[in-house]
Parts: C-alpha cells; sequence; structure tokens
C-alpha cells in the first residue's frame, strides 16, 4: 500500500467516475484502475462495486475510504507544518460558501497573500449542509454561511453579530413605500428572492406565513450577484441579508433595514475542531480574527 493509491481511491469518491478521477490526478484510466485493484488484492476485499461503469463502494470500502480520508489529512498537514515551520505557508486553501450569507472575504484573503504570498484559493458556493460534510470529509479547510447553533458548538468558529435583513429597491420604487412598510407592502412588491430550499427563503417564507402573508415572488435565483442586477435594472425589489458589499457599487440601489425576527442560524465562518484541522485553516482564521476583531465573537 502506498499513499498514491489512497489519493486515487479517494479521487474516485469525489468524482464518482473512473475517467474524470484519473483525469483528477493526472494519469490514465487504466493506471488509476489498475492502482486500486492492486489496493484491492492486498487487501483481501473488494472496495468498489463496478458494472459497466462505477457503482459505489462496497461497506468494506467506505470504512477503508473513511480511514484513508483520515490519513491523507495528516499527511498533507505534516507536509504543511514543515513549510511552516521553515516560516511559508504554501498550497490552496479551500473555503465553502453559502452564497446569500453576503460574507466579504476578500480583505482576509489580500492579507493572507501578504503575509504567505505562495498561498492560493478555492472558493465554491455551496449549501451550509454540504459545507459541514466537506468539513468532516477533509474536501475543504474553510465555510461560511448560516449555521444552527448546535453546529458551531462541534466546530471552531468565528460568528458574527446577527446583521438582519434589508430591503433593496431603486428609485422607481423607493418613492412609493412608506417608512416601515410593513409585510403585506413588501409581499405586493415585484419581489426578487432566493430560490425555493435555501435557508434564507425559507427564513422569509416562515416569517411572512407567520402574519398571514403569502411571499409570490416575480423573480428567483441562487444568486446574490443576479438578485442585485435585477434590482439595479428595475425589474423589482429584493429582500437579503445585510451587509452585502455589491450594493455599494450599484448607483442608484437603496438598501432599507427591515425590523424581522432574528435567524435561528447564525452567520459565521467554520472550520474543524480537531487535530485534521489544516494549517491553511488555523492561518486563514488567525488572519480573519485580526481583521473582524472586536466585530467577530470567537466560539470555540
Amino acid at each position: 500500500m502506498d499513499i498514491k493509491q489512497l489519493y486515487y481511491l479517494c479521487a474516485l469518491e469525489r468524482e464518482r467516475h473512473f475517467g474524470r478521477a484519473a483525469r483528477a490526478c493526472c494519469i490514465t484510466q487504466p493506471t488509476l484502475s489498475m492502482r486500486i485493484k492492486q489496493l484491492e488484492s492486498e487487501l483481501g476485499m473488494p472496495l468498489v462495486r463496478r458494472g459497466k461503469q462505477f457503482e459505489g463502494f462496497t461497506p468494506e470500502g467506505e470504512r477503508v475510504l473513511e480511514r484513508a480520508r483520515t490519513l491523507l489529512s495528516h499527511y498533507d498537514n505534516l507536509k504543511l507544518e514543515v513549510e511552516a515551520m521553515k516560516g511559508r505557508l504554501t498550497g490552496t486553501v479551500r473555503l465553502g460558501l453559502v452564497p446569500l450569507s453576503c460574507m466579504d472575504l476578500s480583505p482576509v484573503l489580500a492579507r493572507l497573500r501578504q503575509r504567505y504570498p505562495g498561498l492560493g484559493f478555492e472558493i465554491d458556493d455551496m449549501t451550509a449542509d454540504a459545507i459541514v460534510q466537506g468539513l468532516e470529509k477533509n474536501r475543504l479547510d474553510i465555510g461560511g454561511g448560516f449555521f444552527e447553533p448546535e453546529v458551531l458548538a462541534q466546530l471552531n468558529s468565528l460568528a458574527l453579530p446577527e446583521q438582519g435583513v434589508v430591503l433593496a429597491c431603486g428609485p422607481e420604487w423607493r418613492e412609493r413605500l412608506s417608512t416601515a412598510p410593513t409585510l403585506q407592502e413588501l409581499a405586493a412588491l415585484p419581489l426578487c428572492l432566493p430560490k425555493a430550499g435555501m435557508y434564507f427563503r425559507g427564513y422569509l417564507e416562515t416569517v411572512f406565513a407567520r402574519q398571514g402573508v403569502r411571499l409570490q415572488p416575480m423573480l428567483e435565483s441562487d444568486s446574490v450577484y443576479r438578485l442585485m442586477r435585477a434590482v439595479h435594472a428595475g425589474l423589482g425589489c429584493a429582500l437579503i441579508p445585510a451587509g452585502s458589499v455589491l450594493f455599494s457599487e450599484l448607483p442608484g440601489v437603496e438598501c432599507r433595514p427591515l425590523v424581522l425576527p432574528a435567524m435561528a442560524r447564525i452567520g459565521a465562518l467554520v472550520m474543524r475542531n480537531d487535530d485534521q484541522a489544516s494549517p491553511l485553516a488555523r492561518g486563514f482564521f488567525e488572519v480573519a480574527k485580526e481583521l473582524w476583531h472586536p466585530l467577530a465573537q470567537a466560539a470555540v
């Protein structure tokens, strides 16, 4: 058994396809298949369910995968720790962000690059559940979004104070709105909202439903950028979490704070809370705390 066989096995789990896994590992598909079969032969058990194509892992394969992820995490962290001992931090920080959390991490990334020029960053839009799973499986270093308090209790987290909700509107709508619009008035607007199934959309629907008001959006998207551009174009108004820096880049768009019940979930940055947290994640958190203090509250 060697470390590359474990990398190939984990790549297959990630890609769910032999060809894609081979390309991700920069090897040919026959080579990847051969090396995984060698691992199976050495262990004396099948790890992969094969048909005409990849069909998943055997129960034994799932257990081996769990250990393989842990071993690879320790191996990668060891290499990073050695570089850190030399005063260098290199590699790619893998981040998963909930789009509607409206976190602007650019200052953190910029300071990290100033401090450690060898760093790179990979950012994916993800749900909160996918972020937690990505951290557990060592596919992510850092996550950012809305999380349940009990989830934050199991992770190393940097939580931001509740920022609330704003109504974003252009000139053609703000003159028609009262200073403190009711939920009925808001629901009557041509609303641009997150797609159904997203946490923030569910929060809004619950708040409005308590007052007997049903939301019927004119436009739905899972992209904050598209919602903002729709408002800027005069299509309608948007309800989004406060704190989005993109609105300052859209002339004529006004954000009005709304008095709504606090969300059950908390906006936060998260990382693993064990010895498998990478030096990259720890370095990221150090800089985030420097920049966000005293607004941020560390919940370790």
